[in-house]
């Protein structure tokens, strides 16, 4: 049995230990590589975004009319990893509040009162507070309207043949710029021997005159003025003045004095 021991130790003993050892280097390694494996997880490299700023939604577009003052207001819900600020290099946006976190709700008010009619167009940039971090923007298209009256003819003339003679024209009311019309129409005056149709709309429109001297007490010549109103446009009001120059013909009565 002794020789079978001094024949089995030095044969097996060695064999033991470098199987250990081997374990032992395999784990370390393991070990080393996860660390390893672990930080690049964890950490970034240069240049790489540690998480993107969503903003909604990523562009704003409005109108408002020429001479308001009354801002447009417009709401983006931001999501984010951490903190961030909001900036922006136009004088018409006001950002509210500049500074948020992960989730928040960004007001932008939009400022008519100083902008001339047009298209304008700012950018709203949201930073993280780590100047390496995302950045996200918005851009905002705000256009100024300008409504512009325009009315046909600029003025009405008649001259009557008869005592009782009727006459029917039309002025054609028209937006020549951008954003809504709404007009109306009256005379200045009153008078009794003109009359309008339609006298109000939006837009685009026809406004119907009648005229008339039957009932008119002395020959000579009439005035009135049609004024055109529509509040906010350009050009408004429009005065179209008419005319009836009653004349005495060899047929006519006699008027009354």
């Amino acid at each position: 049995m002794t020789p079978l021991r001094r024949k089995l130790g030095p044969t097996w003993g060695p064999v033991v230990i470098s199987l250990a050892a081997g374990v032992a280097a395999l784990l370390s390694g393991l070990l080393v590589n996860g660390c390893q494996l672990s930080k690049l997880l964890g950490r970034p490299s240069a240049g790489e975004s540690r998480g993107a700023i969503i903003v909604v939604p990523p562009e704003v577009v409005d109108s408002a009319l020429a001479g308001t003052a009354e801002p447009r207001v417009a709401n983006l819900a931001v999501t984010n990893s951490g903190t961030w600020f909001a900036t922006t290099g136009s004088s018409w946006i006001h950002v509210s509040p500049t500074r948020g976190g992960a989730r928040a709700t960004l007001r932008l008010s939009l400022d008519p009162s100083q902008l001339t009619p047009g298209m304008h167009v700012g950018v709203v940039t949201l930073q993280e507070h780590d100047s390496a971090g995302p950045t996200a923007s918005v851009t905002v298209n705000f256009r100024i309207q300008q409504p512009i009256l325009s009315v046909k003819p600029a003025s009405i003339t008649h001259t009557p043949h008869s005592s009782s003679d009727v006459f029917l024209d039309t002025l054609e009311v028209q937006n020549t710029g951008d954003g809504p019309l709404v007009w109306s129409a009256t005379t200045e005056h009153q008078a009794r021997w003109l009359t309008l149709t339609n006298a109000s709309g939006n837009g685009d429109g026809k406004i119907a005159v009648r005229s008339t001297n039957a009932g008119l007490a002395y020959f000579g010549t009439y005035k009135e003025t049609i004024i055109v109103t529509a509040p906010g446009a350009k050009d408004s009001p429009k005065r179209i003045n008419v005319t009836m120059e009653r004349r005495k013909h060899g047929h006519d009565d006699v008027p009354t004095p």
